[in-house]
């Protein structure tokens, strides 16, 4: 990723940051080592993490106490060579950073090459999750396999959140956890059959409360997001898999797909909304990852061109016009946070106009 892509999502994070509202208010006791350095340089490689463990007992709180420097360029950026010192501002600890002066160079009149230090972007979770899905991507067979509820121990129709109900299936051993989705819609990639899969829309959440060996557990729903029904299917709770501040990475290898649908019915998605890709963990995608949103470059009839035809050629070229197809266009960038065998979802970071369905995917 460019120098300019980085510092566009260390704004984007920084944005998010003042939107949301991270909580700062925190006791030194709960968050510093207790043999945290006086300061620390920053060195190449480092990544957020490195830093956040010279002073944290937990590294995923770095957000709560990094404090940027407004009266410098690229304040909210951490650069190789920066000094971290620890302070206190109303009693709560706060990292801040102290930026010296860079080493001069002296270029002679020939071409060199040099490395250029790179920034370290991250974003708080809490500043976008409320935007991710709790829905699941799952293959047909994935889906019928799992174990259903079969009745509602209370004889009610609508089954929501304390009441116990009675399931049955083959179930998993070592797990008392179980999300409760509903089928909905089939997803597939443009022009490709193998890929058809089902969107799981969640429903809640349960525990088994008792076993038999018939197969038919009694389960406890602990929540409920909406209303649950006879034939609801339990899949395993799912753990996340992305920390308190989320560190976006290029993906492992150069990928190319489309945006296959969205969350809900609508016809365009813009920042904050959630986008299904066609990508997932067979394109070696992961967590984190950041993908550039691409449109086709419109067609275009070059009149330059057309005046240098013949009489003939133009008259034809009225009817038969020819175009000139101009260069796609950047028009987001996403963030991945839930992967899958060949999908995904994504959620816009930052978006210079809707998104479609079907515009490209790419690598940034």
């Amino acid at each position: 990723m460019n120098t300019m892509g980085l510092k566009r999502l260390a704004t984007i994070a920084l944005l998010l940051c003042g939107v949301f509202g991270i909580n700062q208010g925190v006791a030194q006791g709960v968050l510093l080592l207790d043999d945290y350095p006086d300061s620390y340089v920053v060195q190449e490689g480092d990544t957020i993490d490195d830093i956040a463990a010279q002073f944290l007992r937990d590294p995923s709180r770095w957000a709560d106490i990094w404090r940027p420097d407004d009266y410098l360029d690229d304040s909210e950026l951490i650069f190789p060579g920066d000094t971290l010192r620890v302070s206190f501002v109303r009693g709560a600890p706060r990292v801040l950073v102290q930026r010296g002066a860079r080493q001069t160079v002296r270029l002679s009149p020939q071409v060199r090459e040099e490395t250029l230090s790179s920034a370290i972007p991250a974003i708080p979770l809490e500043a976008i999750e409320n935007s991710f899905t709790r829905n699941r991507i799952i293959t047909r067979d994935g889906y019928d396999a799992a174990p259903y509820i079969v009745q509602n121990v209370g004889n009610n129709l609508a089954i929501g959140t304390g009441d116990e109900v009675y399931a049955r299936g083959n179930w998993p051993t070592g797990t008392s956890s179980f999300e409760v989705y509903r089928e909905g819609r089939q997803l597939r990639a443009e022009n490709d059959e193998s890929t058809a899969v089902i969107e799981a829309e969640y429903l809640g959440f349960a525990t088994i409360a008792e076993t038999s060996d018939d197969g038919i557990n009694k389960l406890l729903i602990n929540a409920s997001a909406k209303e649950i029904r006879v034939g609801d299917r339990l899949l395993i709770r799912e753990q996340s898999s992305i920390g308190a501040t989320i560190f976006p990475t290029e993906p492992a290898s150069d990928v190319s797909g489309e945006i296959v649908a969205f969350l809900d019915a609508q016809n365009y998605a813009s920042q904050l909304d959630t986008v299904v890709v066609d990508l997932g963990l067979a394109d070696n995608l992961a967590v984190g990852d950041i993908l550039s949103i691409r449109k086709d470059g419109a067609e275009v009839v070059d009149e330059i061109e057309a005046s240098k035809m013949s009489f003939g050629e133009r008259f034809r070229h009225l009817f038969n016009p020819k175009t000139t197809e101009m260069p796609d266009q950047e028009i987001g960038t996403l963030l991945v946070y839930k992967t899958f065998e060949d999908m995904s979802y994504a959620v816009i970071l930052s978006s210079s106009e809707p998104a479609q369905l079907m515009n490209r995917v790419t690598s940034p």
